[in-house]
């Protein structure tokens, strides 16, 4: 079936930004309304199209130590449609937690 195919982020990408970004509230508590579990703050500054037509948000996420950082395609190699791989751009331009070539080449 031709379909895109959203691989996104390294887990060690998503550790890191769980670690470094500010948070919000993912979830509440039902009876006492005391936050639960957090994720990190992010917002929607570009879209990437899909196979479709679909579009695919790509984030920035404001760092606890005042930088931002975004998700940018990496790679997007065609299997039965597009495979998209993220990473993370500082706000030197220099890219963090890059998918190895052979993950890309073997998707």
């Amino acid at each position: 079936m031709r379909m895109t195919q959203f691989v996104g982020l390294r887990p060690e990408a998503t550790e890191f930004l769980d670690k470094n970004a500010e948070q919000q509230i993912a979830e509440t508590c039902p009876h006492c309304h005391q936050p639960t579990r957090h994720k990190p703050s992010r917002e929607v500054y570009t879209k990437t199209d899909g196979m479709f037509g679909e579009e695919i948000p790509l984030h920035e996420y404001a760092l606890r130590n005042g930088e931002t950082w975004r998700e940018i395609v990496q790679a997007e190699p065609w299997s039965s449609g597009p495979v998209i791989f993220l990473c993370l751009e500082d706000e030197m331009k220099k890219l963090h937690f890059k998918w190895p070539k052979k993950d890309i080449d073997n998707c």
